[in-house]
């Protein structure tokens, strides 16, 4: 059964992932996420799309279970499962915005980072970049999304400290960009999606915008990558 839900509002496509109790991110789950986000990439809609979580959060990270008791080749297609949901996400030729409606842990983190717009429910939860405290290092194309989306001095603090943020904080980071109500985030990440497609040019200045994060995803696919 798909853990990914896709709903269509007024031209903007909505996609929530909905994995309880908190959303995890598995082997699984990331691949038939990369697999949707590059079909959407091959018709992006054109109200661009919203990203989302369901149970109260939009996930807590990647499956500590699953890497816990993971051999080498789970390993590895754990650390290739998040390069091309990171890369899926990142080269969507649409406007794409993260409704941040809970905890946003690890990966969750980085979906909001690699977003064009990320808006956050005024709400108790917990936003960051924990995995050096989990033990799990960034794959390279997570890696990519923070150099591009984040200020350096952020980004090393975030990546060192593993500091766990409030909805508040996360805007002087640059881990979201606006604070909202926890019963409008939806809403408003929608109207936030169809103002960026609007844009005549929004495609078109997002690739140029993007062009080196691209072009080092691409380098990432080339040499083979290490994990």
């Amino acid at each position: 059964m798909s853990v990914f839900h896709s709903e269509t509002r007024d031209g903007t496509l909505i996609v929530t992932l909905d994995r309880p109790p908190m959303n995890a991110l598995n082997a699984e789950t990331l691949e038939e996420g990369a697999e949707l986000l590059q079909s959407i990439a091959a018709d992006p809609p054109k109200g661009g799309l919203v990203f989302t979580g369901a149970n109260g959060v939009l996930t807590a990270g990647v499956d500590i279970k699953q890497a816990a008791d993971a051999d080498k080749a789970m390993r590895r297609r754990l650390f290739w499962g998040i390069n091309d949901f990171c890369a899926a996400l990142m080269r969507l030729p649409c406007a794409c915005v993260c409704a941040v409606t809970g905890h946003a842990i690890g990966a969750g983190g980085i979906i909001a980072i690699a977003a064009d717009w990320t808006v956050i429910a005024d709400t108790d939860l917990k936003i960051g970049l924990p995995e050096a405290k989990a033990g799990l290092a960034f794959p390279q194309v997570p890696q990519i999304a923070m150099e591009y989306g984040l200020d350096p001095v952020w980004h090393r603090r975030l990546a060192f400290s593993s500091q766990l943020l409030g909805a508040a904080e996360s805007l002087e980071t640059g881990l979201a960009d606006e604070l909202v109500l926890p019963e409008r985030t939806v809403e408003i990440a929608v109207t936030r999606a169809k103002e960026l497609a609007d844009q005549p040019a929004f495609n078109e200045v997002k690739a140029n915008m993007r062009r080196k994060a691209w072009a080092d995803i691409d380098a990432v696919y080339a040499g083979g990558g290490t994990n």
